[in-house]
């Protein structure tokens, strides 16, 4: 485990936009996309009850389709968080999350919540030196899960929640063609039911997915795959080697890491 002087205060993001459970899925995915986050704590009564994710937007979307835009954010939240406090050591409430295996921690001031500590926080402010010292195949996934471009956006959501996982590499043969993420499909869902009332899911993943993605070496440090991240506000690097797509290193691989 490394050596991380920071309490949980200085990790978290504050000023946490919730959700009371009764209101519809659709508000969720528009403030999602809006503001570019992909957690949101549900309340009842005035106390926290779930987390809803993009993920399990998309396990909704996969089970009920266009259906889901319009029912209550708390048939599509989990109870899959930790709790922690502002002065908590921020290396526990990593260890914890890991523990876990939960993306999120919500962080309370005695009853209140003011805050949260997501992958993203964690590999956006931690120190540097955390990550200096591994290379990206010591961490990566070098068997990540894939799809061809023809892959209907349903089809392509059926994986991701069968796999949990929020990025879906496209490929031809060994040959990285673009990246389908969360963010991308809930982009798409949220356009098309605005205008027209539902979704087609029958499109194939290359009309919304990313092209020409940026991508990294895997005798790169880690570091180099952190800066990465934060300058382009991106959570995953597939890995590419003359050509060839060699795995794929996200966020979740980092934080992973910095317990070990």
């Amino acid at each position: 485990m490394r050596f991380l002087l920071m309490i949980a205060h200085e990790l978290m993001t504050g000023g946490v936009v919730t959700m009371n459970h009764n209101e519809e899925l659709t508000t969720a995915v528009q403030l999602m996309v809006d503001h570019g986050f992909r957690h949101i704590p549900i309340l009842e009564g005035g106390s926290l009850r779930l987390i809803l994710t993009a993920l399990g937007i998309i396990n909704g979307l996969v089970n009920n389709g266009d259906d889901a835009m319009r029912e209550p954010v708390n048939k599509y939240g989990n109870d899959r968080f930790i709790i922690a406090s502002q002065n908590d050591d921020a290396m526990e409430v990593i260890k914890k999350m890991t523990n876990s295996n939960v993306d999120a921690a919500l962080i309370l001031s005695g009853k209140e919540l003011v805050g949260i500590i997501t992958e993203r926080d964690v590999v956006a402010k931690s120190p540097d030196h955390l990550f200096a010292r591994y290379k990206i195949h010591e961490i990566a996934n070098k068997e990540p899960v894939t799809a061809g471009e023809d892959t209907t956006l349903k089809d392509a959501m059926g994986i991701m929640a069968k796999h949990n996982i929020r990025h879906l590499l496209v490929t031809d043969g060994d040959r990285l063609l673009g990246v389908v993420s969360v963010k991308d499909i809930l982009r798409h869902v949220i356009k098309y039911y605005r205008l027209r009332g539902r979704v087609d899911f029958d499109i194939p993943i290359s009309r919304l997915m990313s092209h020409n993605p940026i991508t990294i070496d895997s005798g790169a440090s880690v570091l180099d795959a952190v800066k990465l991240m934060r300058r382009n506000n991106i959570s995953s690097l597939p890995i590419v080697e003359a050509g060839r797509l060699m795995g794929i290193v996200t966020e979740h691989d980092m934080v992973k890491n910095l317990v070990r």
